[in-house]
């Protein structure tokens, strides 16, 4: 796809900002001293500080000010039954293809006509669709096998949902109530 003007000065200007936000401490590229680690970043010294009252005020606002609103903090490791149940296991996909011509790949559900590619307007020259897992799977236990499978959590909303009767049998609160989450989550 040929650059415009526009997007190559979106591009500069884009670049300039994460070369100050690096400079200033907010944030490295992932990994550096080895290449780097593809959109993945560490947060510097500053940026950690800048998160930190982020979170710390969202907080403050969303859950300590509030008498309808509880705290939880869900584990990231979760096992298959859970996804299994939300239907995350079967849909959690991207329909991807590849053209043949130019190697790019793309969601063939994004694509303005299915049978042209958009980078090198060839037809018909795409791969069969094949569904590309969004979920991040990995084995907890000494042994890779079936029975250790888990799945980093692709949202936070599930954490909640399994511990709604806990949270219900353990606070005071009834419904309707909110919780909220702060933590990471993974999509491949």
């Amino acid at each position: 796809m040929a650059r415009t003007p526009e997007s190559s000065n979106d591009t500069a200007r884009f670049d300039q900002i994460v070369n100050l936000a690096k400079r200033r401490g907010f944030v490295y590229p992932s990994a550096e001293i080895y290449g780097g680690f593809r959109s993945t970043w560490d947060y510097g010294p500053v940026g950690v500080l800048l998160l930190r009252n982020v979170k710390d005020a969202w907080w403050k606002a969303m859950v300590q000010q509030r008498e309808d609103v509880v705290g939880l903090d869900a584990s990231i490791l979760t096992p298959p039954a859970v996804w299994e149940a939300s239907g995350h296991l079967s849909n959690f996909t991207d329909p991807l293809v590849d053209c043949k011509e130019c190697g790019q790949r793309w969601r063939l559900d994004k694509l303005d006509d299915p049978d042209e590619c958009p980078n090198c307007k060839a037809r018909g020259s795409f791969t069969e669709a094949r569904n590309f897992n969004l979920m991040f799977s990995t084995h907890a236990g000494p042994v890779a096998d079936d029975a250790a499978l888990a799945y980093l959590r692709p949202e936070t909303a599930q954490g909640m949902f399994i511990n709604y009767k806990n949270i219900i049998n353990t606070t005071r609160v009834r419904p309707p109530f909110g919780v909220a989450q702060v933590g990471k989550s993974f999509r491949n």
